[in-house]
C-alpha cells in the first residue's frame, strides 16, 4: 500500500491511525507538514519526500521526488491512503 503522509508531528490520533494500517513493506511519501514528521518515523519499506515549494528539510536520508513521480507511484501501486 502507498501512504501519503501530511500529518503534523503533534497529531497523535492521526499518527496512531496511520500506524494501525501501516505494514512493513508499504511505501510512504511524506508531504506538506508530514515532511517535518519524516525524520521521526523510520518506515520499514521505501519512503520518499515530495518536493515542496516552501518547506525544505535540512537533512534527510529520504529521496526527494516530484509530483510526476508521485503520480507514477500511485498508478503502479494501487491502494493509497492519505493522512492529513
Amino acid at each position: 500500500m502507498l501512504h501519503l503522509i501530511g500529518l503534523k508531528p503533534g497529531d497523535k490520533a492521526g499518527i496512531d491511525s496511520f500506524l494501525a494500517l501501516y505494514q512493513q513493506d508499504d511505501i510512504c511519501v511524506f508531504t506538506d507538514a508530514g515532511l517535518l514528521l519524516a525524520s521521526t518515523f523510520r518506515p520499514g519499506g521505501k519512503a520518499y519526500r515530495l518536493v515542496h515549494p516552501h518547506i525544505t528539510v535540512a537533512s534527510s536520508e529520504l529521496e526527494e521526488i516530484d509530483h510526476s513521480t508521485l503520480l507514477e507511484l500511485v498508478a503502479n501501486h494501487g491502494p493509497c491512503t492519505s493522512w492529513y
